[in-house]
């Protein structure tokens, strides 16, 4: 039976069209478009990626994505199950002989019988000793003093430094080039596709944005109103890229960048 690869490559090779010419058209790079007809998906960066490539491959083509996808998770979800199973047979433990525990449970029960005694002797000559006179000491009473509360002058807090806070983000993209990209905001996919040269995208979010791009350079990207530095060159695949209101300055374009 054939593997998803080898299908794919079949039905590319069926209709004329080169590995070159998808490369071209999806921006994919061509590194990856190998791996997947080679059935080496560990060289492609996690499962969405590998998920948007054979997407962007099957329209690339001209053969139903949906059905390519099935087939990609079918044998995913497999190869998956098989590995759980040799996991679970590598970590499963082995019976120990019955006379070992048999042994190890005398001697337990020995140390547990022994420290039970010493606990009833040491409370026997502790709690039924007859108790030893005492004389009571006088005691003197303490010279009355005039206790003066002295008021000390604590030196004025040095300000703390202000730091930049914000309630949200709101990353605002423009792209420069045909870019593939797939966003999440707050947890919850916003946006999983290929965007054209032009084409724009405004996101919002409370806690955090995580962007993952088949192209660094294919897009220009302002966060809250102020410019982000690149995210990389052209071609280069960033994957999990994620931002929060408390790391989002490490992203932007420093004053000194502007200036120089």
């Amino acid at each position: 039976m054939a593997s998803l690869g080898q299908e794919l490559k079949r039905e590319r090779e069926l209709r004329g069209i080169s590995l070159r010419e998808i490369a071209d058209s999806t921006r994919i790079s061509l590194r990856f478009l190998q791996a997947l007809e080679e059935d080496r998906l560990d060289v492609i960066p996690g499962a969405f990626f590998v998920r948007a490539i054979l997407r962007a491959y099957a329209r690339g083509i001209g053969i139903d994505e949906n059905q390519v996808l099935n087939k990609y998770q079918e044998t995913y979800t497999f190869e998956e199950q098989l590995q759980y199973g040799e996991s679970l047979a590598r970590t499963q433990p082995r019976p120990k002989h019955l006379s070992r525990l048999s042994v190890r449970k005398g001697v337990w029960i020995t140390a547990l019988a022994v420290a039970i005694g010493g606990l009833a002797l040491f409370l026997v000559f502790t709690y039924f000793r007859p108790a030893e006179k005492t004389q009571p000491v006088p005691v003197k009473p303490a010279p009355i003093t005039d206790q003066v509360e002295v008021l000390k002058r604590n030196p004025p807090l040095e300000p703390e430094p202000l730091v930049e806070e914000v309630a949200s983000l709101r990353l605002e993209i423009t792209f420069l080039e045909e870019t593939w990209i797939h966003i999440y905001a707050d947890g919850e996919s916003v946006w999983d596709g290929i965007k054209n040269k032009g084409d724009m995208l405004d996101v919002t979010a409370g806690q955090e944005v995580r962007l993952s791009v088949g192209n660094a350079a294919g897009l220009d990207l302002t966060i809250n109103g102020r410019k982000a530095k690149p995210l990389g060159a052209s071609g280069t695949v960033r994957s999990d890229i994620r931002i929060t209101p408390e790391n989002y300055l490490d992203f932007l374009v420093q004053e000194q960048e502007k200036t120089g």
